[in-house]
């Protein structure tokens, strides 16, 4: 959030947070970045299963709804969805490839760019990114799970964020958001 704070497109910046161990939860909606919450020890312990394909299409169902209620107001939209996690899905009522059908339609219309961060050193996390839909540019893996490393992912997905909303990421299937 302090790469998107000090960048020049922060006030064009909505930032929503979801946390997934055994159930869905919306921390917060879209807010600007300066009233985003910062996950730390007091508000966020990682622990629990892992409903990823839940989060993954229940977040993808409200970035189009909200994003419609934008572009209906006249506001062009170019949506980035990014979830990090920490393992693959244990418990989702939803499958791979439900998530995996909804990411090919978002992706088709070009408005959208999907991403996927996997902490740790299981699953073989670009066949959990695949497998849900999600392109094999836009899937970066961070085997280091210390303080200093989830920082350095945290920047990643910024500096990638912030190059989408200056047009140097490409939407859609051939999207490459981890690149140079």
């Amino acid at each position: 959030l302090d790469a998107f704070a000090g960048s020049k497109e922060e006030d064009s910046i909505l930032v929503a947070l979801w946390t997934f161990a055994d159930s869905t939860r919306v921390v917060h909606a879209y807010v600007p970045v300066a009233d985003a919450t910062r996950l730390d020890k007091k508000n966020y312990r990682g622990q629990g299963s892992t409903v990823l394909y839940d989060v993954w299409c229940d977040a993808l169902a409200s970035n189009v709804a909200y994003a419609e209620q934008l572009r209906s107001g006249g506001t062009p939209v170019r949506s980035v969805v990014v979830v990090v996690t920490d393992g693959e899905d244990c418990g989702s009522r939803r499958t791979a490839h439900e998530c995996a059908r909804i990411s090919r339609d978002l992706l088709a219309s070009e408005q959208f760019i999907l991403a996927l961060v996997g902490v740790g050193s299981e699953p073989d996390f670009v066949q959990v990114g695949t497998a849900m839909g999600i392109p094999a540019g836009c899937i970066a893996v961070q085997r280091d799970a210390t303080p200093h490393a989830l920082r350095e992912v945290f920047q990643m997905v910024s500096r990638s964020a912030i190059r989408a909303s200056r047009g140097q990421v490409r939407p859609g299937v051939h999207a490459g958001f981890f690149g140079p």
